[in-house]
C-alpha cells in the first residue's frame, strides 16, 4: 500500500472520529424523556418535583447551562479524561467503564472465536457436500439456527439448562458471596459464560458460514485450483493451502467488523443474562437517560469500529499480495 493511500485513510478516519464526537453529544439528548427520574430518585419525575427542585438538580449536573456550554465542557472532558459522574449510578464514569470493559471483552472474544471457527468449518464442509449434491440440509440447518432471535434463544437456554436441569448459572458473571479463589474462581466465571457465549455465537454463526462458503465458491473454478487438482494433490491440501488462503480474506473483513463491536458486546444478551459488561451498562444508561454514561459508552463503541476498520484496510496487503500492486 502506498504512503499516500495510508495518509488518506488516516485522514478519513480522523474526519469520522470528529463527526462521531459531535453526534455522540447530541444524539442522547434527542431521546424522549429526561434524566430527572435517575437524578431525583426512583419516584421523581417532572410531575412530582417542584420547579425549584428541578432547577437545583439541573444545576448540580450543569444541565441548566446552554447547549453550547455543555458541549464545550464535553470536549474538555475528552481531552482531560475527566468524564464526570454517572447520573444513575452516582459513580465516576471511568470506574464504571473500567469495571465493565473486561467482562465484555472476555464474552465477545470468546463468542467471536467460537462462531468464527465453527462457521468457517461448516462453510468448508458445505463445499465438500456440495460436490456430492448433499449440502442443502446443512445450509437450511445453519440458516434456521442463525435466524433464531437471540433474546428468545437466551430465554430458552435459561429455561432448559438453568431452571429445568439446574446445571448452569443463568445470570451474572460470577457467583456473588461465594468466596471462590484461584482455579475455583476461573471455573465459576467460565460456567457463567457458557450460556451467553453460546447465544452470541449462534447469532453470528450465519455470517461467518455464508462468507466462508461464498469465498470458497468464488475460487473453485480458478486456474491454480484446477492445476493443483491436475497435479494430483489431495483434496485436503487443496482446500487448506489453495482455496482457504484466498477465501479467508472476506472472512477476515467480517472478523474485524465483529472486533470493532467488541466494546459493546451485545446489549440484548447482557441484559437477558444480567452479565456485568458494557452492554448492560449502556442498556441501563439508556433507560435512565444517563447522558454522560450513554455518550461515553457510544463513543468508545464507535471509535473502536473505526479503528478496527482502519486496521483491516492496512493489513489487507499482507493477506493478499495482489493488493500491493494496485
Amino acid at each position: 500500500m502506498k504512503k499516500g493511500d495510508v495518509i488518506k485513510k488516516l485522514l478519513w478516519c480522523s474526519i469520522l472520529i470528529v463527526a462521531v464526537i459531535v453526534l455522540n453529544f447530541f444524539l442522547p439528548r434527542l431521546l424522549p424523556g429526561s434524566p430527572l427520574r435517575a437524578l431525583g430518585g426512583l419516584g421523581a419525575d417532572d410531575m412530582g418535583l417542584t420547579r425549584i427542585e428541578r432547577e437545583r438538580i439541573y444545576e448540580a449536573y450543569d444541565l441548566h447551562l446552554p447547549m453550547y456550554q455543555q458541549f464545550g465542557a464535553y470536549l474538555v472532558s475528552l481531552f482531560t479524561w475527566e468524564l464526570g459522574t454517572s447520573f444513575s449510578r452516582r459513580m465516576p464514569i471511568t470506574s464504571i467503564l473500567a469495571s465493565a470493559l473486561p467482562w465484555t471483552v472476555l464474552l465477545s472474544l470468546s463468542s467471536t472465536v467460537l462462531s468464527l471457527v465453527l462457521g468457517s468449518l461448516l462453510g468448508s464442509l458445505s463445499i465438500r457436500l456440495r460436490q456430492k449434491g448433499r449440502d442443502v440440509p446443512l445450509i437450511l440447518s445453519v440458516a434456521l439456527i442463525g435466524s433464531l432471535p437471540t433474546f428468545w434463544l437466551g430465554m430458552v437456554l435459561i429455561a432448559i439448562f438453568g431452571v429445568n436441569l439446574g446445571i448452569l448459572p443463568i445470570f451474572g458473571g460470577y457467583s456473588m458471596w461465594s468466596g471462590y479463589t484461584g482455579i475455583q474462581r476461573v471455573v465459576d466465571v467460565l460456567r457463567h459464560m457458557i450460556l451467553p457465549v453460546v447465544t452470541m455465537s449462534v447469532g453470528s454463526l450465519m455470517i461467518f458460514f455464508t462468507t466462508m462458503r461464498a469465498g470458497l465458491l468464488s475460487v473453485l473454478g480458478e486456474d491454480y485450483v484446477k492445476l493443483a487438482e491436475l497435479r494430483g494433490l489431495s483434496k485436503r491440501r487443496i482446500l487448506f493451502f489453495y482455496q482457504w488462503r484466498n477465501a479467508i480474506i472476506p472472512v477476515f473483513t467480517v472478523l474485524m467488523l465483529h472486533l470493532g463491536f467488541i466494546l459493546s458486546g451485545s446489549i440484548v444478551i447482557e441484559a437477558v443474562f444480567s452479565y456485568p459488561g458494557l452492554g448492560l451498562v449502556l442498556y441501563e444508561a439508556v433507560l435512565a437517560r444517563d447522558y454522560p454514561l450513554m455518550q461515553y459508552s457510544f463513543l468508545f463503541i464507535a471509535i473502536s469500529v473505526i479503528i478496527m476498520n482502519l486496521i483491516a484496510d492496512l493489513t489487507y496487503p499482507f493477506l493478499d499480495p495482489r493488493i500491493r500492486k494496485i
